[in-house]
């Protein structure tokens, strides 16, 4: 009896040893572990494969923009509405990189450098050397930057249009896709001597428009995204995460300054507190710290619209395999809540303050021209820019933008980036050649810049960390549960001696 009582207490004894040192080792000790290894996998420590692949994308991303042919531009010059053709996706293979111009302890500085080149295959049927029929941007931008800037000198301008603008002397153009998206549309070529007052007046103006440059000629060249081919962006300040692995990627300053003037409340000699508008948030959408909480939204800087975006978690996915989180933006993007978005400087389909109403945000400040963001076919925007158009059908999955994230590492393994571009044709003074149109925010073209992880990093992704999560979370609860077993039986054996004890 005495022997079963002591084989039953040691038991119990052990059993309970092991359940204790199995919790703590199991749910404590071995999750710090895993966890630091995730942290040191991820943040961009100095020599690591990590920071290289920051400094540069191992793969290209997918740069795809889609056109609005209008189809009826003789009759939207009368007056009417104009009928839109969605035509596309022209695809570019975009090779993004940064170029690191400073490293201190926690802290790099870097600026985002892309380069484009046309995927004929991606891109078939289509081509480069396609003619589209489009609101003619540049015509649009130079007219209503000069009709605030210079009002009394529109006369002069109008006697100058056709040397301004040659042979796309029109409110809608018929465009080379190529020369409107990087190759660049020339101006002032052959201006005249009227003409090149004006075009003075336009080289002054182009020295604020990121869209426009003077050219060794002296003429001016206007292309929607030859800016970002290959040139240098602004500069970036960033947390490497070492001291804090939740600020890894966190932008810290742009261009040397802890916010951004370019909203309404800006206070250039930041005296105080910025604006919502103004606040850098973020990283800059390829990065973001490890271990998601999806209670938390996540934000990113956009240096080509000039703001930070708000992300929120939406549901789970999976991609390739790898269990992900996805995180978008909706409605609340372009709300135009937030008042200091409202520049009031575009003229067009505007509230009674003079801001544009759900959906839209000026871009004046931003690229120094009034062009009009929105998301893809108006998508989230007020029913009066849709219904100023014909042809458009906006669908959230296709059009908004989006992050599908690995919550444990903060991976980005599949994303788009989405944005519209629009312009309002509407009458300008002293330009007869507009006096008919309706005032209408016109779509030019929309964006989609894209990341898909390849399966080769999904496969590491998964092996190198993933996979000890799961052994982790598979193991720990069973050498728990074993060493329960152990506490059990020791109980069991207790419980029956002393049975037979009462017995006897």
């Amino acid at each position: 009896m005495c022997s079963g009582m002591v084989c039953g207490v040691t038991t119990l004894v052990l059993g309970a040893a092991l359940v204790i040192a199995s919790s703590i080792v199991g749910f404590l000790v071995i999750p710090g572990i895993v966890e630091n290894g995730i942290i040191n996998e991820v943040i961009l420590l100095n020599d690591t494969e990590q920071l290289e692949r920051f400094k540069q994308l191992p793969m290209p991303l997918s740069f795809s923009i889609r056109l609005f042919n209008i189809s009826n531009a003789e009759e939207v010059l009368e007056g009417a509405v104009p009928e839109l053709t969605e035509v596309g996706p022209y695809t570019y293979k975009m090779y993004h990189g940064r170029e690191v111009e400073g490293m201190e302890e926690d802290l790099l500085r870097y600026r985002l450098l892309s380069r484009f080149e046309f995927d004929p295959e991606a891109s078939y049927p289509y081509s480069e050397d396609d003619l589209v029929h489009v609101t003619n941007i540049a015509y649009h931008g130079v007219l209503q930057a000069a009709s605030e800037l210079v009002p009394g000198l529109m006369p002069l301008l109008n006697l100058a249009m056709d040397g301004i603008f040659g042979d796309r002397n029109a409110p809608i153009a018929a465009i080379r896709v190529g020369d409107l998206l990087f190759d660049g549309i020339k101006l002032c070529e052959g201006p005249g001597i009227v003409g090149g007052l004006a075009c003075g007046i336009i080289r002054d103006l182009s020295e604020s428009i990121q869209n426009m440059a003077v050219q060794e000629d002296n003429s001016i060249e206007f292309s929607v995204m030859g800016y970002r081919n290959n040139k240098p962006g602004s500069l970036l300040e960033v947390a490497r995460g070492i001291e804090d692995h939740f600020n890894l990627g966190r932008i810290t300053a742009l261009n040397g300054l802890p916010e951004l003037l370019y909203w309404a409340g800006a206070d250039v000699n930041m005296t105080g507190s910025p604006t919502v508008c103004n606040m850098i948030n973020g990283t800059d959408s390829g990065i973001f710290h490890p271990f998601i909480d999806t209670e938390e939204p996540l934000y990113a800087l956009n240096t080509d619209i000039c703001r930070s975006v708000e992300l929120r978690y939406q549901y789970d996915v999976e991609y390739q395999g790898v269990p992900a989180v996805r995180y978008s933006a909706n409605e609340w993007y372009l709300n135009n809540d937030d008042g200091c978005f409202c520049l009031n400087r575009t003229e067009g389909v505007t509230r009674e303050n003079g801001c544009l109403l759900q959906g839209a945000m000026e871009m004046y400040s931003c690229v120094g021209a009034f062009m009009v963001m929105s998301y893809p076919h108006f998508l989230y925007a007020d029913m009066r820019y849709r219904n100023g158009v014909l042809g458009l059908n906006p669908i959230e999955e296709d059009h908004r933008i989006f992050l599908d994230l690995e919550p444990n590492t903060g991976t980005v393994v599949r994303g788009a980036k989405r944005g519209q571009f629009n312009v309002f044709m509407r009458p300008i003074a002293g330009i007869p050649a507009t006096q008919n149109l309706r005032t209408t925010l016109t779509p030019l073209l929309w964006i989609e810049e894209g990341i898909q992880l390849t399966e080769e990093f999904t496969d590491r992704l998964s092996s190198d960390l993933l996979s000890t999560l799961s052994l982790v979370n598979i193991l720990v609860p069973v050498a728990v549960a074993l060493s329960a077993a152990v506490l059990l039986t020791g109980i069991t054996i207790i419980a029956c001696v002393c049975c037979k004890s009462k017995k006897a």
